[in-house]
C-alpha cells in the first residue's frame, strides 16, 4: 500500500465491499443514514447521573473529569476497510483501502460531515513519485 489516500469525489465511481457494490453517492447516503440512526435514535446509560439519556448525541455533549465538565464540540470517527474501486476514468478494478471519515459536530448547523478516501494497494504507473523528475528532464 502506498499510504496516499485520495478523496472519492466522483459520485459515479463504484466501490466493492466484500460482496456488495455501491456507487460512491449511495455508499455516502447509507453511511450517513446509519450514523444518524445510531447517533440520534439510540439511548445510553449515564453512570454519573444513573439515568438513561434519550440520545447518544446528548450523552456525548460533555464529559466529566473529576469536578470539571468538558464540553465536546466535535467527534471524529475514522474507519479503514479493505475494498476495491472501479473509477469511471480508470482501467478496471483496483484493490486497496477505503477510509471513511465521519465528523459529528455539536456546534454547527451541518451536524454530520462524511468523507470517503481510497488508497491503492499498488500505485499506478502514473502515480510514481518519479513522474515529476521525468517531466523536468523532458522539458529541457
Amino acid at each position: 500500500m502506498n499510504n496516499k489516500f485520495i478523496t472519492l469525489d466522483c459520485d459515479d465511481d463504484v466501490v466493492l465491499l466484500q460482496k456488495d457494490t455501491f456507487k460512491v453517492s449511495r455508499l455516502k447516503e447509507l453511511v450517513r443514514e446509519q450514523i444518524y440512526s445510531k447517533w440520534e435514535r439510540h439511548s445510553a446509560f449515564d453512570h454519573m447521573t444513573q439515568k438513561t439519556t434519550t440520545q447518544i448525541s446528548e450523552f456525548l455533549k460533555q464529559i466529566s473529569v473529576a469536578q470539571d465538565i468538558i464540553k465536546i464540540d466535535e467527534i471524529q470517527l475514522n474507519l479503514i476497510i479493505d475494498c476495491q474501486i472501479l473509477k469511471i476514468s480508470g482501467k478496471g478494478w483496483q484493490k486497496g483501502k477505503l477510509k471513511i471519515q465521519i465528523y459529528i459536530s455539536n456546534v454547527t448547523t451541518n451536524k454530520y460531515t462524511l468523507c470517503l478516501e481510497f488508497c491503492a494497494d499498488q500505485a499506478n504507473e502514473s502515480e510514481s513519485p518519479l513522474d515529476d523528475i521525468r517531466k523536468m528532464i523532458e522539458a529541457r
